[in-house]
């Protein structure tokens, strides 16, 4: 069993050849909302990245309630993701879901290859293209299993803890899990095996090691050419993806069942500490939620001016529902003007998403054209586009609610003593 601190070590070293931090997610969603983006911002703005550009390209979103919040989903899960910095070989971010499972070993060597890859600009790597991607992505898995294979104890354990389980994202090839396209490196690890079995695993490990550790640029150059000789040809990638797979993919799945049955009685073991963590996050993230449905409760006073801080916060819990599910970002100052809403033609494609965001903009609009002649309301309103504006709005919603508490404390009080 690899140790956490073999990892850790391994990881920090690549950082410090390649410019780049690491943050690990159990330190970034804890029960501490607002310790967890501050130490997550100011690492991104060591990447030049600020808060618009972040919120633009999804790495966080705007919360309920007020502030903003890092997107919890998928990094929870054992996965990872890696951020090149905005100049050139200047800080890059690894953020890593943990290390205690094999799963979160695997995504941390995945991601060191991401930064290598970075270093080197393997693969052209930050191109957008398509089948760049999936090079960029079957590479970077072949890089950490390599690494894992070399530090295994044996071959059957890799083969249980790895091979087992892309075997098993053969056959999850689909509509809803279609990412999953960018990972099959079965194939060439398949052949990475059998260059290890023909050379020996003590004899490659010496041929790969330097100074005692793993040489690491030597094993992702190496890692490449396989890539290149065995990964699958654009033409066999565009095949896959329009579901319509080759022969050689079909014969990897018939292979590829021998090696989930081999792996299947080790992933109950790793399911159980899976489990015990996902749970960990679950409470997590429904404290969260808790908390915000507590601050988006309406005052409950009926005063003018906390009827507007109501509607206020409603129009703001409308524009994080369309920016965090839709990626609109610009309907506040479309009802200002009076526009009609600007929809990109990806969401076009899909009748149900128009109608719901014609649904959510016409709330909004709503409440905008009841308060447009009061005085207050235009006031504040301009504040729900900026980051800090709208948490001023939610801050005297909260006073407000403060001042409701302490009103109805005295007068129970008033009450008992007569």
């Amino acid at each position: 069993m690899l140790e956490v601190d073999e990892v850790k070590e391994d990881l920090n070293l690549i950082c410090a050849q390649t410019n780049a931090h690491w943050l690990c997610y159990d330190d970034i969603h804890t029960e501490n909302p607002k310790k967890d983006i501050n130490l997550y911002l100011r690492e991104m703005q060591r990447l030049g990245y600020s808060k618009h550009m972040l919120l633009i390209g999804g790495e966080i979103e705007l919360s309920y309630g007020g502030g903003i919040e890092i997107r919890h989903q998928q990094e929870a899960c054992f996965s990872g993701y890696t951020m090149n910095g905005q100049k050139k070989n200047k800080n890059r971010l690894v953020v890593l879901s943990g290390f205690d499972t094999d799963n979160d070993k695997h995504t941390v060597y995945h991601e060191c290859a991401h930064l290598l890859q970075f270093k080197y600009n393997i693969f052209n790597i930050n191109s957008r293209d398509d089948y760049i991607t999936y090079l960029t992505e079957v590479h970077a898995n072949t890089f950490a299993s390599m690494v894992l294979l070399l530090k295994a104890q044996n071959v059957l354990e890799y083969k249980k803890r790895r091979l087992g389980r892309f075997a098993d994202g053969m056959h999850k090839i689909n509509d809803k899990r279609a990412i999953q396209l960018y990972y099959i490196s079965l194939p060439i690890e398949l052949e990475l095996m059998k260059e290890i079995r023909r050379k020996g695993r003590l004899k490659t490990l010496q041929e790969f090691q330097k100074n005692g550790h793993l040489d690491f640029k030597k094993i992702l150059f190496y890692t490449k050419q396989l890539v290149e000789k065995y990964a699958y040809s654009e033409q066999e990638f565009e095949q896959i993806k329009a579901n319509m797979p080759p022969v050689k993919h079909l014969m990897l799945q018939k292979k590829a069942k021998a090696y989930h049955l081999l792996g299947k009685a080790y992933w109950q073991h790793e399911f159980i500490k899976n489990r015990k963590k996902s749970k960990h996050h679950t409470e997590i993230e429904k404290q969260r939620v808790n908390n915000q449905l507590e601050k988006i409760k309406n005052l409950s006073s009926t005063t003018q001016k906390n009827q507007i801080i109501n509607r206020l916060c409603t129009l703001d819990c409308y524009q994080v529902e369309i920016t965090s599910q839709y990626g609109i970002f610009n309907a506040l100052a479309d009802i200002k003007e009076k526009r009609p809403l600007e929809i990109s033609e990806s969401l076009k494609e899909n009748k149900e998403n128009i109608e719901n965001i014609l649904k959510i903009f016409e709330k909004m609009r709503q409440i905008y054209e009841k308060y447009e002649n009061n005085q207050t309301f235009q006031s504040l309103f301009p504040k729900l586009e900026t980051f800090q504006g709208r948490d001023e709005i939610w801050a005297l919603k909260e006073q407000a609610r403060q001042e409701e508490k302490s009103a109805s404390k005295t007068l129970i009080n008033k009450q008992k003593t007569r």
